[in-house]
C-alpha cells in the first residue's frame, strides 16, 4: 500500500467511525492505537488526523492525541436551518409533480424505509444512520435544483453524525424516526405539501431534541 493510499484508508476509517458514532464526541484518539488497528505506521494516521482537523471533526493535541470535536449548539442550529430550507423547496417541487412521478419517488423512499427497519432489527445503528441520511438526500435530490441538492449533500455528513449521536443516547428513537419517514413519504405520494411541512417540522423537532 502506498503512503497516499494508507493515509486515505486511515482517513476513511476514522471519519466513518466519527460519523456513525463509534468514536463518540469528546473521546481522545491515539495515533498509535489507530495505526496498530490498521497495520500501518503513524505517519499516514497523522496525515489523516490533520485532514480531519481541517474539516472540523478532530482537535489535535501534541503528544496527547486527537479529540473528537463535540457537536456545538451553533452547528446544530445552522445545519437544521439549512436542511429545512432545502428540504421544503424540494418537497414543494415533488408535490407539484404528477401522480406517477410522485409515486416513483415515494416508492424509492419506502424501499429505504424497509432497509432502515431491517438495520434497526439487526441492531446495526451505524447502517441505520447512513440510511437515514440517504432518505433525506433522496428528497433533496428530487427537488429539481442541483445546487441545493449539492448543498444538502455537503450537510449530509454532519446530519449523519447528529442522527448517530441521537440514537446512541436512545436507540428507541430510531423507530420513531422511521415512523416519521413513513409519514413524509406518504405526504409526498399524495402531493400534500401542507401535511409534509407539518410532519417534517415534527420530525426535525424530535431529532433536535435528542442532541
Amino acid at each position: 500500500m502506498t503512503k497516499q493510499a494508507a493515509a486515505e484508508n486511515a482517513y476513511e476509517h476514522v471519519k466513518h467511525r466519527i460519523l456513525n458514532g463509534a468514536f463518540t464526541e469528546s473521546s481522545m484518539l491515539s495515533e498509535g492505537e489507530v495505526a496498530s488497528s490498521l497495520g500501518v505506521s503513524r505517519t499516514p494516521v497523522r496525515e489523516a488526523f490533520l485532514k480531519l482537523e481541517a474539516e472540523g471533526f478532530l482537535k489535535l493535541y501534541p503528544k496527547r492525541g486527537a479529540l473528537v470535536t463535540p457537536i456545538s449548539r451553533q452547528d446544530i442550529r445552522e445545519v437544521y436551518e439549512a436542511r429545512t430550507l432545502i428540504d421544503m423547496h424540494a418537497a414543494g417541487r415533488i408535490c407539484a409533480l404528477g401522480e406517477p412521478a410522485r409515486a416513483f419517488i415515494a416508492d424509492q423512499l419506502d424501499a429505504l424505509i424497509e432497509q432502515q427497519l431491517a438495520a434497526v432489527k439487526a441492531g446495526d445503528l451505524a447502517r441505520y444512520s447512513s440510511l437515514d441520511a440517504d432518505f433525506h438526500q433522496l428528497v433533496m435530490n428530487s427537488g429539481d435544483n442541483d445546487i441545493l441538492a449539492d448543498l444538502g449533500h455537503r450537510l449530509r455528513e454532519r446530519q449523519q453524525r447528529f442522527t448517530a449521536t441521537a440514537i446512541s443516547r436512545n436507540a428507541d428513537r430510531a423507530r420513531i424516526f422511521i415512523e416519521g419517514h413513513k409519514q413524509l413519504s406518504a405526504a409526498l405520494r399524495d402531493g400534500d405539501i401542507d401535511e409534509y411541512c407539518k410532519q417534517f417540522a415534527a420530525h426535525i423537532a424530535d431529532s433536535r431534541s435528542q442532541l
